[in-house]
């Protein structure tokens, strides 16, 4: 599959990592950090990558990193962030803990994603909005609700015309793609189980 051209991914690595007890996307896991297995897993779909942190330390994996813009705003400031500094109208955003991200699902996700401001990835009925497609002209619409401090992202929906896209019944899914690991316990559950 050639690199899409067309499309930028955003890595949001700003979270608390309150359970983690540290920066969860610089925790080794299976040999490398965690961010690592993300950045690979998207280098195979595109060149366009950035990393939204406040962390000086993702600067050694060499991509472009930017704080946030609005600090404290969890997700949704992450997202706007990326938004604003990407140089594509599409953007596929990732948690900076998805070790298992599979081509057939960031593949999945840009062939799905035409005609809609959001394409949300939904698993088990449930979204994952940090596995998903966000159009550029989400930006005035987020920024609207950051500054009046409404940052649930499912809420966020309302306003633009968002899309859904499910792999689960895909044969290839096995079922942890979509797995974000947020405790040292998860850790080592997937080292030993993943």
């Amino acid at each position: 599959m050639p690199l899409e051209k067309n499309i930028t991914a955003i890595i949001l690595a700003g979270g608390k990592s309150s359970r983690m007890g540290t920066e969860k996307g610089l925790v080794i896991f299976n040999g490398k950090p965690l961010v690592q297995h993300v950045i690979d897993a998207l280098k195979k779909i595109t060149d366009n990558i950035i990393i939204i942190t406040q962390d000086p330390a993702y600067s050694t994996f060499g991509l472009s990193c930017y704080p946030d813009i609005y600090k404290d705003k969890g997700a949704l400031g992450g997202i706007y962030t990326g938004l604003v500094n990407s140089p594509s109208q599409k953007n596929i955003v990732v948690g900076c803990d998805m070790p298992f991200l599979s081509q057939n699902i960031l593949n999945g996700l840009i062939s799905g994603s035409g005609g809609v401001d959001v394409l949300l990835t939904m698993h088990k009925d449930k979204a994952e909005p940090l596995c998903s497609i966000y159009d550029k002209s989400c930006i005035p619409h987020f920024k609207n609700l950051i500054e009046k401090d409404q940052l649930k992202i499912t809420d966020a929906m309302a306003g633009l015309k968002p899309g859904t896209i499910s792999f689960d019944k895909e044969e290839w899914f096995i079922g942890n793609e979509l797995a974000n690991i947020n405790s040292i316990k998860e850790l080592k559950e997937f080292e030993n189980n993943g």
